[in-house]
């Protein structure tokens, strides 16, 4: 089920999007371009052998492969936790795409929504309310259990109970969208919906089915199903997907054969590999890893140096694409002089972003200009420069907003305002970020008339300033926060912009608007978006929101990427994009 919480993690790799994919837009080096262009004429043959590859990949399963990836945390089971690391085994146990589950609905290459393998049909009444599925007959688990429409009920019932989650230290918005759900027969579930909602499909039908035998096997009379499993079963999950865990070493890796009782996933296909083995490495040494052979992917990579060493050996294929969401500072728009739109736009126009970029990722990093990815297909590169400001370091800009505005400097240089000093307090949750933004910001901003005061926190600490989560109001201190996001697979700004979301007092509880933003225009468009009764009316909205966020700036995008998956050429009919993860990829690929 899609978590509450989408903006957890700074190291979140795989971000989404729903109908069709658009062009890689075009890098802004050109240096970069022509070089892609020549890694595209020696790639076509490639291209071509990887699509008969793809094709064929339907095969007796054999051999194996090791995948590079971040730590996990042994966090296997929807609803808990928001590591992309845990979410790449999730795949590979239950199915699914890059932007979704595979729960009775999926997403495919294109990122359309379709019924999963085990779904046969899917009946829809005339208001949008009434949902009916019906299963597949003769359906498994890994461990040979029976896959009915029993364990579909179980499933939604354990994710609809929000307090039991909660407590269990999970989360699920189901609640907000389904009434009822019931089972009709052995293989047929009716579902009944609140209201009918935009993204209906992705946040209520594509959740993991969870096992009923698995979930209640031992379970202590004293606690819930989502206490069981949070203390008993995240790391031991029974799934339906193209593999099952075999051995899961904490901080070292995780092990999964092939499925035997895998039916295949909304096309059929079937995995050709038979182990996969994701393996714990450092960022330090990662790239030593993939070329010494001692893993055969390494995903989601966005040093250049680690790049080009991948491309500069002939062993060494990769898959590229532009990263669905960006790199950010983000206010809390209800606390000191950030409070004020024209302190947010002041200090968009402080920061240097290009030079931020090259310092922090290099040639392969690329602009945003609002919490957007231009792989949504409500939006592309060429609205994108023909409506909304491009924030550049401009210091006549600072004056004249700040300045007009009532905003003067001190004998110190820095602007003030009704005893408020533009002095502030920025967190970052990596010496990385700090180092790159007292390199652009700290100087700049000096100069222009405002301070930055950068500290570095433990990631948890971190979180609980972020979300305003158990501290006291007087321990707040921080204006701006350094992160990256993740966007929905369908955009439902509800549970992140919506001012309903924002938890008074601050320190009381996590807030869903973690920029605490209040507007009514945003709310207003927001509602629109989630109650669209068609493409045309939500594409609108989508559009003014953006122009919305753009002039309000309740965070400054700094970042995207060009992510590059590199992999071992011995892996065969290997293809990711920003809709394929390399989990899903796999599914299509065999070894030599």
């Amino acid at each position: 089920m899609k978590k509450i919480l989408t903006l957890l993690l700074v190291f979140v790799l795989a971000f989404s999007v729903t109908a069709c994919k658009k062009d890689t837009p075009a890098d802004t080096d050109p240096d970069k371009q022509v070089e892609d262009n020549k890694d595209k004429d020696q790639d076509k043959d490639q291209d071509k052998d990887q699509d008969k590859d793809q094709q064929q990949a339907q095969v007796e399963p054999s051999g194996h492969i090791t995948a590079g990836t971040g730590n996990f945390n042994g966090e296997f089971v929807d609803g808990w936790g928001e590591n992309s690391y845990d979410g790449n085994v999730r795949k590979l146990i239950f199915g699914g795409a890059s932007i979704s589950n595979a729960g009775l609905l999926t997403t495919n290459q294109e990122g359309q929504i379709v019924l999963n393998s085990i779904t046969e049909s899917r009946e829809i009444s005339d208001d949008g309310l009434v949902h009916t599925f019906k299963l597949k007959p003769d359906l498994l688990y890994s461990d040979g259990t029976p896959l009915n429409a029993d364990d579909v009920v179980f499933s939604y019932e354990t994710y609809l109970d929000t307090d039991a989650m909660i407590e269990a230290g999970g989360t699920s918005s189901l609640e907000e969208y389904l009434d009822t759900v019931e089972k009709v027969d052995d293989l047929t579930i009716k579902f009944t919906l609140k209201e009918k909602f935009y993204a209906t499909d992705i946040q209520v039908f594509t959740g993991n089915i969870l096992c009923e035998e698995w979930a209640m096997k031992d379970k202590p009379e004293d606690k819930t199903v989502q206490q069981h499993i949070k203390d008993s079963l995240l790391s031991k999950p029974v799934g339906y997907g193209p593999y099952k865990l075999d051995e899961y070493v904490e901080n070292q890796y995780v092990k999964l054969t092939v499925n035997e009782n895998y039916i295949g996933n909304f096309e059929g296909q079937k995995p050709g590999i038979k182990d996969v083995i994701i393996k714990n490495v450092n960022t330090e040494t990662d790239i030593d890893e993939l070329l010494t052979g001692n893993i055969d992917i390494l995903p989601g990579v966005v040093e250049a140096e680690k790049i080009d060493a991948a491309k500069d050996d002939d062993m060494y294929h990769f898959s590229n694409y532009p990263r669905q969401g960006y790199g950010h500072l983000t206010f809390h728009t209800d606390f000191g002089p950030v409070r004020h739109k024209e302190v947010r736009k002041a200090i968009a126009y402080t920061i240097d972003r290009v030079v931020f970029r090259e310092a922090f990722l290099g040639k392969y990093s690329m602009s945003t200009d609002g919490p957007y990815t231009t792989n949504y297909w409500m939006i592309d590169d060429k609205w994108v420069n023909e409506n909304l400001i491009n924030y550049t370091s401009d210091k006549e800009k600072v004056n004249e907003i700040l300045s007009s505005n009532g905003w003067e400097k001190g004998e110190d240089g820095i602007w003030a305002k009704d005893g408020e000093k533009l002095e502030l307090e920025l967190l970052a949750p990596l010496q990385s970020w700090a180092d790159t933004l007292n390199l652009t910001l700290g100087k700049s901003g000096q100069e222009f008339g405002i301070k930055f005061n950068i500290t570095v926190l433990d990631f948890s600490v971190f979180l609980d300033h972020y979300y305003g989560k158990n501290l006291a109001e007087n321990e707040r201190k921080y204006h701006i926060y350094a992160l990256a996001a993740t966007l929905g697979p369908i955009f439902d700004g509800y549970a992140d912009w919506h001012s309903d979301n924002i938890s008074d007092p601050w320190g009381s509880a996590t807030s869903g608007n973690s920029p605490r933003f209040r507007n009514d225009k945003n709310d207003e468009l927001i509602m629109t978006m989630r109650t669209a009764e068609n493409d045309d009316v939500y594409q609108k909205a989508y559009r003014e929101w953006v122009i919305l966020m753009n002039d309000e700036m309740p965070l400054i995008p700094l970042y995207s990427n060009d992510y590059h998956d590199l992999y071992n050429k011995r892996l065969q009919g290997f293809k990711t994009s920003a809709l394929w993860g390399w989990a899903e990829a796999l599914t299509y690929c065999t070894v030599k």
